[in-house]
């Protein structure tokens, strides 16, 4: 709204005033040097408005030909209270509409005293009071045009921003929708990863625990092979001893062998010789007993040495026996042994297969992880890609607000600016 500071006033009397001791031939001099001017304003001695004088009510006197003389007159006009009147008071930084309006809450006054801090200032009549309105109007209206121009270019403006961060927006979410969907597919496709190596783990997991047992048994065999093993070394350690017995016997019958050979080569002799003696018996038969008498001792020695023979025949059959008996523990533990590695072997095989298999599944979680890590790696980058996607769209959203913003604060400026023109 127009202040009355911007008012153009057509006349420069509106600041003149009286006190309430003045007379009445200064008041009547003041409008007849005013032809213009309606009301005077009336203060105290503090300069506090009292009241107006109007025009139309010393008009009179002004124009009375006998006017000059009665102010004259010592007598005549002293006192000017019986000419005030009420008037409508308002403070000078008002603007226009309210001026108006406290002029119009006072149906009788005849115009407008303004102060200021309570002081008079100038007065205000209604003629005055209706160029004020009339000049606020034409002010108001260049006002509004100038505020619609300005908020019309303004609007414009915001539209086209408006417009421009719409389709950002539009296009921002179709990418994330896009990103979501190509993470969507990642997470999916790791989730599948995943499976596939707890699979292949549990797999893992249960052949681990049959490789274990195996191990076990495998550990169990060992322990056996060990006891059959020192059963062994004691049963060929025992046979040792009965071998070199055996040895000291085959060669003590070589010995008396080679004495039976002796005994019988001296027997054949000496039956040769009994035969020739048995010959000439005849001549001397004392020859002849004592070719019987030796024949007879080594016939003893003989049956001695058969004896002899006899016995260690007997022994060597005992430790033959001996030898044969251990050879067969030796025979029974080599075939424990057998069994032992036959067990072993397989063990080892079921272990060499599970460890095949185990490594097949070793390899394939490790391509499963390599597989997850670079599918995670590209969640990463996806959500990277989609959290920067946010953040654009975090801005245009900030834009579009501040657009909105901006349309709401100039759109209640531009009626503020109506409001009060």
């Amino acid at each position: 709204m127009q202040q009355v500071a911007n008012f153009k006033r057509s006349d420069s009397h509106t600041g003149l005033s009286v006190r309430l001791s003045d007379s009445l031939r200064d008041t009547l001099e003041m409008f007849r040097s005013n032809r213009s001017m309606r009301i005077l304003a009336v203060v105290d001695q503090e300069n506090k408005p009292l009241g107006v004088i109007r025009e139309v009510d010393v008009r009179d006197l002004l124009f009375n030909p006998f006017g000059h003389a009665l102010m004259s007159n010592p007598g005549f006009g002293k006192d000017i209270q019986n000419l005030v009147k009420p008037c409508a008071v308002a403070e000078q930084h008002l603007d226009s509409a309210e001026l108006i309006a406290i002029f119009a809450g006072h149906v009788d006054s005849p115009g407008l005293i303004l102060t200021v801090a309570g002081r008079f200032l100038e007065t205000l009549s209604d003629d005055q009071l209706l160029e004020l309105m009339t000049q606020g109007r034409i002010a108001r209206a260049e006002k509004i045009t100038s505020n619609s121009q300005s908020f019309t270019q303004e609007i414009l403006a915001l539209s086209g921003q408006l417009c421009q961060a719409a389709n950002k927006v539009h296009a921002l979410s179709e990418a994330l929708g896009e990103q979501a969907d190509g993470v969507t597919e990642a997470a999916q496709n790791v989730a599948a990863g995943a499976a596939q190596s707890s699979s292949g783990l549990k797999d893992v997991n249960e052949r681990g625990h049959k490789l274990a047992g195996a191990m076990e048994r495998l550990t169990l065999v060992a322990s056996e092979a060990k006891l059959i093993r020192v059963r062994t070394k004691d049963v060929i350690d025992a046979a040792e001893p009965q071998m070199k017995a055996l040895a000291k016997s085959g060669s003590e019958i070589g010995n008396i062998i080679e004495v039976i050979h002796g005994v019988g080569r001296k027997t054949n002799f000496l039956a040769l010789n009994a035969q020739i003696e048995a010959v000439r018996q005849d001549a001397n038969s004392a020859g002849f007993v004592a070719v019987a008498g030796e024949i007879k001792q080594l016939a003893g020695q003989t049956r001695g040495a058969a004896d002899e023979v006899t016995k260690k025949v007997v022994s060597i059959g005992k430790a033959v026996g001996d030898v044969l008996e251990g050879h067969r523990e030796i025979v029974d533990a080599m075939g424990q042994m057998s069994a032992i590695s036959n067990q072993i072997d397989t063990a080892v095989g079921e272990h060499s297969a599970t460890s095949l298999v185990i490594a097949g599944y070793v390899e394939q979680a490790a391509d499963a992880t390599a597989d997850i890590s670079a599918r995670a790696h590209d969640i990463g980058m996806r959500a990277h890609h989609v959290q920067s996607s946010a953040k654009d769209l975090e801005r245009v959203s900030a834009m579009l607000l501040k657009s909105a913003t901006d349309i709401r604060t100039r759109s209640q400026e531009f009626v503020q600016s109506i409001q009060y023109a």
